[in-house]
């Protein structure tokens, strides 16, 4: 869009920088200087910090959402299929954000994937099942059960849309038998976990493309702009590669910035058991958490009282596969620490056993699996220089490097529990199974990994400030935010429903 100066200086001069994920200086909303709030960025005037632009908007667009993650993504859906003109951005060279190395381990309830292969449970079912749990620590919150209600169901709608409307490719769920604990409620993509990209990602993306939505990339966010009445306007982006400023207006921001693992000042601040732990994935640094607070939101749950903030092993989708095949999870020691058939606790239980790797033993059944084959193959062509393959205990345990007795000792316990039909050391009861050989195993190393604290949304998904009111034109979603509890399922619920939000203005 081209605006003529007047333009710019109308739009410019009643707007304002605010500090954010560049540490730079705005305006508070009355444009008084406090030595606790950001100071004037000049506008059209030129005056402000040296060195930083006045506003200057030169793109419009009625949706400007910053993360092309699955909370970006989602965002959009709705909007997009509506014909309000969206523009996207990402810092990263290619959409999807943090979204591309996800697990991709997805609970609904009632989707239409679901019905066709028999599950009877409706969404209004699940929700009466799930509502108490849901509403809990939101007690005397009047608009929160219907806000909450809505969440719920938007996870069904990103899966009936992503597939009907944007051309995603999901497995039929996994049956009874190939997932014991929870098969009434996980689906995956068409090629198992750890495929979203090209089975979700790639055709969202395409299809919002063709919808006429607009995707810039190598543009890292660093300012919101704000109004002089308070209301976000737009966002100042600096290109990765150029260094160029590119301000954009927009009716809406969304911010889908994901989290702040790998801000190394922001994990000392909020969780400093992390502070010398390495990271998995890189690019989730806090800029939308930044950029909010500095444009007066609120913080809520960001160290690890919030019980959905987690470490992990640095091959993600390995630590999902005792869920569908027998797996023993051992220490560096060859003892076995920790139930299987889970995905978000072996790092930190390795932690609290003094150690910063584990290893996972398999079968060829891991292989056969059509939940996670794909990913066995595929992570240990990828990590060949921790991939051990053995025809007996003995050949592991020296491929591995652990203890030769403590391994031997390990596998024969693990079988007396087998032939017991109880695990009595661990309480594992899915896929309490001998493993047979040839035994392969892959070595884990503890990264830092979900970090679920940030912003909070009020009834009308706009971001909340200090008083619990709502920030005009700023909303959010996604894994910087409190109620997305980093699960990438809610990631996606939280970006449709804030879509639904937007696609009715």
């Amino acid at each position: 869009m081209t605006l003529s100066r007047r333009d710019f200086l109308k739009i410019g001069g009643a707007s304002c920088l605010v500090a954010g994920a560049g540490a730079l200086a705005g305006c508070s909303p009355a444009g008084e200087q406090k030595a606790t709030e950001p100071v004037s960025a000049g506008a059209d005037t030129g005056e402000g910090l040296a060195g930083y632009a006045p506003v200057n908007f030169t793109e419009e667009t009625e949706i400007l959402i910053i993360g092309t993650g699955y909370a970006g993504l989602g965002a959009a859906m709705a909007p997009a299929l509506a014909g309000k003109k969206i523009v996207m951005v990402d810092k990263q060279v290619q959409p999807g954000g943090d979204s591309a190395t996800s697990c991709c381990f997805m609970f609904a309830n009632g989707t239409e994937l679901q019905k066709a292969a028999g599950n009877t449970t409706t969404i209004e079912d699940a929700w009466e099942a799930a509502k108490e749990r849901q509403l809990k620590g939101h007690e005397g919150v009047e608009w929160y059960e219907e806000w909450a209600k809505g969440k719920y169901f938007a996870m069904t709608k990103f899966v009936d849309s992503a597939i009907n409307d944007f051309g995603a490719k999901y497995q039929a769920p996994c049956t009874a038998e190939e997932l014991p604990r929870l098969s009434a409620t996980v689906i995956l993509p068409e090629g198992g976990i750890g495929t979203g990209g090209p089975n979700l990602i790639v055709p969202i993306s395409a299809k919002l493309k063709e919808l006429g939505v607009e995707t810039k990339l190598s543009l890292r966010a660093t300012n919101l702009i704000k109004n002089t009445e308070g209301a976000v306007i737009g966002c100042r982006f600096q290109d990765e590669n150029s260094g160029k400023i590119t301000d954009i207006k927009a009716d809406a921001v969304v911010l889908a910035t994901g989290g702040f693992a790998d801000n190394g000042e922001m994990v000392a601040q909020y969780l400093p058991a992390w502070a010398n732990i390495g990271q998995m994935v890189h690019g989730c640094v806090g800029e939308g958490h930044k950029m909010a607070v500095a444009a007066g939101a609120k913080l809520d749950g960001m160290d690890t009282s919030f019980t959905y903030c987690n470490l992990m092993g640095d091959i993600p989708n390995c630590t999902t596969w005792g869920y569908w095949t027998p797996v023993l999870l051992v220490l560096p020691n060859g003892k076995r620490f920790i139930e299987e058939a889970q995905s978000h606790d072996a790092a930190q239980a390795a932690l609290d056993n003094g150690y910063t790797q584990w290893w996972s033993i398999f079968d060829q059944r891991a292989f056969d699996a059509r939940a996670i084959g794909t990913s066995v193959e595929g992570n240990i062509k990828t990590h060949e220089d921790v991939y051990v393959k053995a025809d007996t205990v003995e050949e592991l345990a020296a491929g591995m490097d652990v203890p030769v007795d403590n391994l031997v000792a390990t596998f024969d316990r693990y079988a007396e529990l087998v032939a017991g039909g109880e695990d009595t050391d661990f309480g594992k009861k899915a896929w309490l199974d001998t493993l047979q050989p040839p035994y392969h195993a892959l070595k884990l190393n503890v990264c830092r990994y979900k970090t679920s604290g940030g912003l909070v949304v009020g009834p009308n998904n706009l971001v909340l400030d200090t008083q619990d009111q709502e920030i005009p034109g700023l909303y959010a979603c996604g894994a910087l935010t409190t109620e997305s509890r980093a699960s990438v399922s809610t990631c996606m619920a939280t970006g449709y429903f804030v879509g639904e939000s937007l696609a009715a203005l």
